[in-house]
């Protein structure tokens, strides 16, 4: 599974790679994460309770957040570019509207 997130730089992330570099790895070892966001995304999709859903979409919100941060805190021309918070607040969009196809 590949979902490419265009950054403000013209660099390209995938968002649910497994690299050492990408954002389900940096989110279980760097973060305080314990369930992949590709696990994360697949629940999302199948989860038919409303309120399970919302819980399942604000982790999925807080990880892309976290991935914002580690990738705009190593980038300082990213960082000039564009804040931490509409970053992460992009990643999250990107990540939902996935899942909902």
């Amino acid at each position: 599974m590949k979902l490419l997130f265009p950054l403000p730089n013209g660099e390209e992330l995938d968002l649910l790679g497994d690299g050492p570099s990408d954002m389900e790895y940096i989110c279980l070892v760097c973060g305080e994460f314990k369930t992949p966001i590709s696990e994360l995304l697949e629940d999302y999709k199948q989860e038919p309770n409303n309120f399970r859903r919302q819980a399942i979409a604000d982790e999925i919100r807080d990880q892309a957040y976290f991935f914002a941060g580690e990738t705009a805190n190593y980038d300082e021309d990213l960082q000039q570019m564009i804040s931490w918070d509409d970053l992460g607040e992009q990643m999250y969009q990107a990540l939902i509207t996935f899942a909902k196809i």
